[in-house]
């Protein structure tokens, strides 16, 4: 559970970064992105890649259901950035973990 906490913390501060990136108009989509490509098995995947892979199937695939209310929003507003951001990819990605619930 504490790996969870984790992983919510360092997504948050991901994503929090990318915004304020892109206010400044410096770009930061790259490592998003290459997070994301990797969670689809589409990209090589590096430390955090692998984190964010295995958290997936809790957070997409079982809803959360191990996660406290902080984690829950978090997870939220994450899956709302990514949603809007890059839809697309958003849809891949509940394909993918929410498969693996079944």
């Amino acid at each position: 559970m504490a790996f969870v906490k984790w992983l919510f913390c360092v997504l948050f501060v991901i994503v929090l970064n990318h915004q304020v990136q892109g206010q400044l108009g410096l770009p930061g989509n790259n490592y998003i992105e290459k997070q994301l490509l990797c969670a689809l098995d589409k990209a090589p995947c590096d430390a955090l890649g692998r984190q964010i892979k295995g958290a997936l199937p809790e957070i997409i695939g079982k809803n959360c259901a191990a996660c406290d209310a902080r984690q829950v929003a978090n997870a939220r507003r994450i899956a709302r950035y990514v949603q809007a951001k890059y839809p697309d990819v958003w849809n891949a990605l509940v394909e993918k973990y929410a498969k693996e619930k079944q």
